[in-house]
């Protein structure tokens, strides 16, 4: 009877009773058995029921944080008009809609442009229910951090983490984001709890691993890195479980797999342009924007080139095929800015050094260095986020995570081949942002690891004082001290009116965007109060100016952008403009033959010519010029059709 547990005294008087009843010991040792079945069974039922009641309350919370965050910052103009990669990214969907994709190999990877596609078609164009879908998604977050967390740690550290997942700032934030954050985090635990549920007997095992491995590199390419660290796990843990032959035969299904998931969009790829790119193109820009040694090592600009998305897009292409001398596959002007890269990285060896060392000082600081979007400036829209979140004393919580995760880390060490798959985790993914470039919303798949290790390492922190481990406590201290110190030092020591101009600019051009003149003028005079050296501000400035019939003013802030940064291009074209609404055609012709030099690859700057060209008379420059924007950007269909009327003109 030692199986079975008797403290308690209605036990015993049960057993009692059968005993007396029973006829002899086969007949007793049979209820023995139906009763401990039947408490056992009780016992899984009652364990089954708490994990779904904890499971419903952590997705409940969840949402309900996330509805109430997206509907205070649904008060942003922001949130109807999105801007930069949001905006990037409804394009791509309005593209894939109507079937007029570019023909050519996927800029970026196209998961996501193709799931908010779905999104799209669900709910008829709808950005609040588009956002709504998302955060009901990304409310499954903490139920995915509650189950990894009770196969890494004690289950109280996993409910802990889990729950201050619900309410993690940049959660929520990215959550209601029209980006691919979201959805790369999910995939990134999800392929986490999938090798920590690993069955070595099975085939299925590497099959589901290498599957959402695939799955999440058509997100973001950069995690297909894992499959490579991955290698170390099957060499140390899998092979002792079932030998060194099939530990790399479950490898080579992950790999295999992964392949299989990817080959499609390659196919894809080269079917519409011949070029058979396997996911993407943009790694070698990317690379080149992390490694040169004008690199700022966070932001996403190429030097030289034009800031804008658009502008940098097309100028990258442009460049590559002006020193190439000839026209180039989009794989091409990939190698050609890898190539790139590595010959200024040889040329400026130290430099190197130092921006990988600035990157990963950048990967452990607390501030959320923007990319996208300054994420700080919802605060201005949730006060439920405002209290989430900030810069002052400390970059919270980021800050203060970072610190305790590590310290949690260096306390898990101990079990090191437990945690090795998140190690590996954290290695692989931590290397692929170094490797190019370093910022907020692209450290997020490392959040929900970070979380649980945080919050066991203020468990162990109990443990230790109780065990009086002071000389470990003491190393922890200090190791948390010294993270804590450097992941709240300002790396970027950003100018903060500049952010803040940057911000009133972005609100303005929202504004604009919705025809808004009046207030989208009030804030474009906000970001050149704040900060009167931001050239972008008296520009759009200007351009307001411009269209409600005040050309000299418009001009004089034209003049003043031009003045405070030369490196705008839409100053000179917007000056242009001014000047050909009065008339005065060869002035703007002047103003557009000296934004071409400065601007020789700009396509838009010499069809803003072509066309001042055309009005003034001159119809045989016109056509040069614009047939030069066209073999700039062979996209450009507005420099097409204006070609084509100016023929037909003659």
């Amino acid at each position: 009877m030692a199986f079975i547990k008797l403290n308690q005294n209605y036990n015993i008087k049960y057993f009692r009773f059968v005993q007396e009843l029973s006829i002899n010991k086969l007949e007793f040792y049979y209820h023995l058995y139906v009763y401990y079945k039947s408490m056992k069974t009780n016992t899984f039922n009652k364990s089954l029921k708490n994990e779904i009641l904890i499971i419903a309350l952590l997705f409940v919370v969840a949402l309900l944080m996330r509805i109430t965050y997206l509907n205070q910052v649904s008060s942003s103009p922001l949130f109807e008009n999105p801007v930069m990669d949001e905006k990037y990214h409804i394009e791509l969907v309005e593209q894939i809609k109507t079937d007029n994709e570019p023909k050519e190999p996927y800029f970026r990877a196209p998961l996501y442009p193709y799931f908010l596609t779905a999104l799209s078609k669900a709910t008829n164009g709808s950005f609040y229910t588009m956002r709504l879908l998302q955060i009901v998604l990304g409310s499954l977050l903490p139920v995915l951090i509650y189950l990894l967390g009770v196969k890494l740690f004690q289950k109280k550290v996993a409910l802990i983490a889990a729950s201050l997942s619900t309410i993690y700032p940049t959660f929520l934030y990215y959550d209601a984001s029209l980006l691919i954050t979201f959805l790369i985090t999910l995939l990134s635990v999800i392929i986490l709890w999938a090798l920590y549920k690993y069955k070595p007997q099975s085939y299925l095992s590497p099959i589901a691993v290498g599957l959402l491995l695939g799955v999440a590199g058509l997100a973001r390419p950069n995690i297909l890195l894992l499959g490579l660290f991955l290698f170390v796990w099957v060499l140390i843990i899998l092979k002792e479980q079932i030998g060194f032959k099939k530990a790399l035969i479950h490898y080579a299904i992950i790999g295999i797999v992964a392949v299989v998931v990817i080959i499609p969009t390659t196919i894809r790829n080269y079917q519409v342009s011949g070029d058979p790119v396997f996911i993407a193109w943009q790694g070698g820009i990317n690379f080149y924007i992390g490694n040169n040694h004008q690199s700022s090592g966070w932001s996403a600009t190429l030097p030289g080139i034009d800031k804008s998305w658009e502008g940098g897009y097309t100028e990258s292409i442009s460049l590559a095929e002006k020193e190439m001398g000839r026209k180039l596959q989009r794989s091409e002007v990939s190698d050609y800015w890898y190539s790139k890269t590595f010959e200024d990285i040889s040329e400026h060896p130290s430099s190197f050094v130092k921006l990988l060392v600035k990157k990963v000082r950048l990967l452990i600081n607390g501030y959320e260095t923007p990319n996208n979007q300054n994420i700080y400036l919802s605060k201005e829209y949730s006060s439920l986020f405002n209290i989430m979140i900030f810069n002052s004393p400390l970059y919270f919580p980021f800050g203060l995570l970072l610190p305790l995760a590590l310290v949690g880390i260096f306390f898990s060490y101990s079990q090191w081949k437990k945690f090795l798959p998140a190690y590996l985790f954290l290695a692989a993914y931590s290397s692929s942002l170094v490797l190019f470039f370093v910022c907020a919303r692209f450290r997020q798949p490392i959040i929900p690891l970070l979380l649980l290790f945080a919050v066991f390492a203020l468990f162990k922190t109990i443990d230790l004082y109780r065990e009086k481990n002071y000389k470990i406590l003491a190393i922890g201290s200090i190791l948390f001290l010294a993270l804590l110190f450097e992941s709240n030092h300002d790396i970027l020591q950003l100018n903060q009116q500049r952010v803040k101009a940057e911000d009133y600019h972005m609100i303005g051009n929202a504004y604009l965007e919705q025809n808004n003149l009046r207030i989208a003028e009030r804030e474009y005079i906000k970001s050149v109060k704040v900060d009167p050296t931001f050239a972008r501000g008296f520009n759009n400035l200007g351009l307001i100016q411009g269209r409600n019939g005040k050309h000299i003013q418009a001009q004089l802030n034209f003049k003043r952008a031009i003045a405070l940064d030369p490196n705008v291009v839409e100053s000179y074209v917007n000056y242009a403009t001014t000047e050909i609404v009065q008339g005065k055609f060869s002035e703007a012709i002047v103003i557009l033959l000296d934004a071409q030099q400065r601007f020789p690859l700009d396509d838009n700057v010499l069809l803003k010519l072509g066309m001042t060209y055309y009005q003034a008379g001159n119809l045989d420059l016109a056509i040069q010029a614009i047939q030069k924007s066209i073999q700039l950007n062979p996209q450009n269909n507005q420099a097409k059709i204006t070609l084509q009327q100016i023929k037909e003109s003659k």
